[in-house]
């Protein structure tokens, strides 16, 4: 976990962003106390492909359509409770 200032947020904002794409956590201060936290957004789920090398894939497949692939992608994005589906 790193610390900044307001004032070094500030300045190094890009290369902060940058390392939060590998994980490492920021706390923001301000006079000494801490009055901010920014964690990365979602670790990257491992050993699982992209829904592009999935559609790849079919598309090697002689049966498949893309109806074929619409309905996979639904099972494999995702659900939200709004959609009916559990998390």
């Amino acid at each position: 976990m790193t610390t900044y200032s307001v004032r070094e947020f500030k300045a190094k904002a890009s290369e902060i962003l940058r390392n939060l794409k590998d994980g490492d956590e920021v706390i923001i201060t301000r006079r000494g106390h801490p009055c901010g936290k920014l964690v990365p957004a979602q670790p990257a789920v491992k050993g699982r492909p992209s829904l592009r090398d999935l559609r790849g894939a079919m598309t090697d497949l002689p049966d498949a359509s893309y109806e074929d692939f619409l309905a996979v992608k639904a099972i494999w994005e995702p659900q939200t409770p709004e959609s009916g589906g559990t998390t």
